[in-house]
């Protein structure tokens, strides 16, 4: 009978459960965004400002880690940290997948915009903040907006920046749109149901 050798085994398996998960939000294009657990239940519902509303069922994302028997014998932690690397970017891919689909599923009509083929501009961002609910710190900056997709590229998103700041009139526009959003989250901030 082999040695059995629980708790380097339950080291190692605490070790590569951290790295994967750090890993993952490291590279993912989502993983800078906030996370919210849910403990129970098999969806969740999402109430809007407008009323309208809808129901994501929960979904099951997984992928496979292959070590061969004859791998085994030469198999160190850089080999087994690569092996995990490639299954890190196939559950990457599967959630970014799973999360623009059902992004792009689940937002009304009324809240979306069209890019029309054209590039990311100016005006596509003051519309897309127009449309959007944005929260903010309690210092009264906005809380961060992420952006993904093929118009938000690092050039692209620092042409606007520079159109923004040789515009005045772009400037007073989203400072305008900025301090509306503003005046909203404090009234849904106001008019919050506290639970308990």
């Amino acid at each position: 009978m082999l040695p059995d050798f629980p708790e380097t085994k339950r080291l190692f398996s605490r070790f590569f459960q951290t790295y994967m998960r750090r890993k993952i939000r490291e590279i993912s294009p989502f993983g800078m965004i906030q996370v919210r657990h849910y403990h129970e239940g098999r969806a969740m519902k999402v109430i809007r400002d407008d009323q309208s509303e809808s129901q994501s069922v929960m979904q099951h994302l997984s992928t496979q880690l292959e070590i061969k028997l004859d791998e085994i014998g030469d198999l160190t932690l850089d080999k087994a940290i690569q092996k995990h690397d490639v299954m890190i970017l196939e559950m990457v891919s599967k959630q970014a997948n799973f999360i623009r689909e059902r992004m792009s599923s689940e937002i009304p009509e009324g809240q979306s915009i069209d890019a029309k083929g054209g590039k990311l501009t100016a005006e596509v961002i003051l519309e897309m903040k127009a449309k959007m609910q944005v929260a903010f710190n309690p210092d009264g900056s906005p809380q961060e907006i992420f952006f993904d997709g093929p118009l938000f590229t690092p050039d692209a998103i620092a042409a606007v920046e520079q159109e923004f700041q040789d515009n005045p009139e772009l400037q007073k526009r989203h400072e305008d749109l900025m301090a509306r959003k503003r005046e909203e989250w404090r009234a849904r901030e106001a008019d919050r149901k506290l639970v308990g």
